[in-house]
């Protein structure tokens, strides 16, 4: 029996990444809630807090969901963005290191942007987590775009 792979061209692959990117732009600007700082500079902050707070004594987990939802939230977000985005950026003429930094850089990058947004935004605040969240999600993205020849799919 012969294994009948799918191919998907790289128009498509960036049609998607384009849409992926708008969808965060959306979802992001669309959020609102009270804020009551502009700027959350102290990266793990809400860690830290609540691995104290575990360490002490128990906690309900209604406060660990309000700070591990978060977390898992832009991880997320940013995954499809790495994946997509690596894929468009690979190629056989452009060494697979240099393809994973440039899809970091530019998660990054685009996590910051977004953020610097939400700044000027009244009900938004800038958080160094989300950046370093978004970015993990774009990181863990890029190494299943990676993985994707270990799938039935071949990306060109």
């Amino acid at each position: 029996m012969t294994e009948r792979m799918i191919i998907i061209r790289r128009p498509f692959t960036v049609l998607l990444l384009l849409l992926v990117t708008a969808g965060i732009i959306v979802v992001t600007l669309s959020i609102s809630g009270k804020s009551y700082a502009k700027v959350d500079p102290i990266p793990f902050e809400g860690l830290r807090h609540l691995w104290a707070r575990l360490h002490h004594r128990s906690t309900s987990t209604w406060l660990i969901a309000m700070v591990v939802m978060p977390i898992v939230g832009n991880i997320l977000l940013f995954l499809p963005f790495g994946f997509l985005l690596f894929l468009s950026l690979h190629s056989d003429h452009r060494p697979t290191v240099q393809t994973y930094v440039l899809t970091i850089l530019i998660s990054f990058s685009f996590s910051c942007a977004v953020e610097a947004y939400q700044y000027f935004l009244p009900t938004r605040v800038a958080d160094i987590n989300d950046i370093i969240w978004n970015t993990a999600g774009g990181l863990v993205g890029t190494f299943l775009g990676h993985l994707r020849s270990r799938l039935r799919f071949e990306f060109e």
